[in-house]
């Protein structure tokens, strides 16, 4: 299919909306379920949860098999998608048995007891998970960004409701492993909802041709996003099987609020640009203009709020979580930087996968992870701080480098990049100063210094932007002022 260049845009201005509309409402949601956790679970429950859901994570990454980007990317006839379900669903059934028979004996090999009756639990996660990989890929593909909505913020919503029930009723780590599996659940059941007009139920017609299609395109995706996971989980193994379960949990709890606020942000435009570069993939010039805007606009949101959350930690912990988390400080300082950093590189991955070469991801990861995990269990001699720390260091040492392939794909220069990217570090740097009223807290009480904090950065990146960056800032709210009404009627007036 083949759109003009205002119509593409719009269609991923509002595809963006209607995504961030569906990530705002279900972080919402995670935020507050996550703040009521941390005054009912202990550090060591949260951190058995925790590694148990990362090796979960892991295996949802097998039973996808890479068959969602592969629908966005091959051709759209039936065949191709029965034969991606087909892939899909027997992958996660084989993986789903496993996780039960097999949870005894992962338990014995992370040496944290407890851990394996969470793993069967989360099994069903990894079942619905493979379910439902099929009907949101059709939905990403044809750009059904508004209808594909209801499902994030229905599994955001099932998980919340049974996780605090649960863990009010006094059923500790079970509380939020049973509450995944149930968001899981809901999310599938709502993506073969909202396709049942079009869904590919007859798995029994599908060819080798187009079998082979998919696993082609599909397993170096798999392997990359494998890759990818294990780069953004291996610090949660490492402080596990080394550290120890509550140490888990103080790390765990100090990285949701940069993995909530940054990096599935990093995650929801990906989910949306992907499908915009695999249209314009034969238009270099198009693709390069457009993975520069994208770059502009992650590194402004991304190191401004990564700056923003490390100096607002030393308050903002106690107030939200309480006293016994203040462990988590330091290592969230480290970590929201970290997040700025990891901004630097976003979406960097989309491209090669835009342009056919998934493969790059793969090489690229395995690299990085050959380089973090030494580096992760070197620096657990200084505790989950030397941990986070590490993080940092080797992000932002990895933007630099996934951005400098980027550009030789794409045929630009480095530096244009590095421009694109000037606005956010300037953000960011003027955000920092901001730390200074840290000074203030024990004179102001912390509420108030965390408002006072906030304020002061959102005015201080907004003047950058103002007089630094007037093109910039001019274009930003063009994007509100050309679309004042819902994301809903602007879908209705494209109809």
């Amino acid at each position: 299919m083949t759109y003009a260049p205002g119509e593409l845009e719009r269609k991923g201005v509002r595809g963006a909306l209607w995504q961030g509309l569906a990530f705002a409402s279900g972080r919402v949601i995670v935020l507050v379920t996550t703040v009521v956790l941390a005054r009912l679970l202990s550090p060591a429950e949260y951190g058995l949860v925790a590694l148990a859901l990362v090796l979960m994570a892991y295996a949802e990454t097998i039973a996808d098999a890479g068959v969602g980007q592969a629908l966005v990317y091959l051709p759209r006839t039936q065949v191709i998608a029965r034969s991606a379900l087909l892939l899909s669903v027997t992958l996660g059934a084989v993986l789903a048995v496993a996780a039960v028979l097999a949870a005894d004996t992962v338990e014995d090999l992370v040496g944290l007891d407890g851990v394996a009756p969470l793993v069967q639990v989360l099994g069903v996660s990894v079942l619905a998970t493979a379910c439902g990989a099929v009907p949101e890929a059709i939905m990403r593909r044809d750009l059904k960004f508004r209808q594909l909505t209801a499902a994030p913020v229905l599994r955001a919503a099932t998980m919340g409701a049974v996780t605090l029930y649960l863990a009010f009723t006094g059923h500790g780590a079970w509380s939020l492993a049973v509450g995944t599996a149930a968001g899981s659940v809901a999310y599938a059941a709502t993506c073969w909802f909202l396709v049942r007009h079009e869904a590919p139920w007859q798995i029994w017609r599908v060819s080798r041709s187009a079998i082979a299609e998919n696993v082609r395109f599909g397993a170096p995706v798999a392997g990359s996003t494998m890759l990818a996971r294990a780069i953004f989980d291996v610090d949660y193994l490492v402080i596990g099987i080394m550290l120890g379960a509550n140490a888990l949990g103080l790390y765990t709890l100090a990285f949701r609020l940069p993995e909530a606020l940054i990096l599935n942000v990093f995650f929801v435009l990906s989910t949306v640009l992907f499908p915009l570069y695999t249209q314009v993939r034969g238009d270099r010039q198009r693709l390069r203009d457009g993975y520069l805007k994208s770059v502009t606009v992650q590194a402004l949101y991304g190191i401004t709020a990564g700056v923003g959350l490390a100096v607002v930690a030393p308050v903002l912990v106690p107030v939200l979580f309480g006293q016994r988390w203040d462990d988590s400080v330091t290592p969230l300082v480290f970590l929201a930087l970290y997040a700025a950093a990891r901004s630097l590189g976003a979406g960097a991955n989309d491209v090669y996968k835009a342009l056919g070469r998934p493969g790059l991801s793969i090489w690229i990861s395995v690299v990085r992870l050959a380089v973090l995990l030494p580096a992760l269990v070197f620096a657990t001699r200084w505790g989950i701080v030397g941990v986070a720390c590490a993080q940092m260091v080797v992000a932002v040492v990895f933007a630099f480098g996934m951005q400098a392939v980027a550009a030789k794909v794409m045929g630009t220069r480095v530096r244009r990049l590095m421009r694109a990217a000037a606005p956010g570090l300037l953000c960011g740097a003027g955000v920092a100063l901001v730390g200074l009223l840290n000074l203030a807290r024990h004179a102001l009480g912390p509420v108030p210094t965390l408002i006072a904090m906030v304020v002061a950065g959102i005015a201080v990146a907004y003047a950058v932007l103002r007089f630094g960056y007037r093109d910039l800032h001019d274009e930003i709210l063009g994007l509100f002022r050309h679309h004042p009404k819902t994301p809903d009627d602007a879908e209705g007036r494209s109809s």
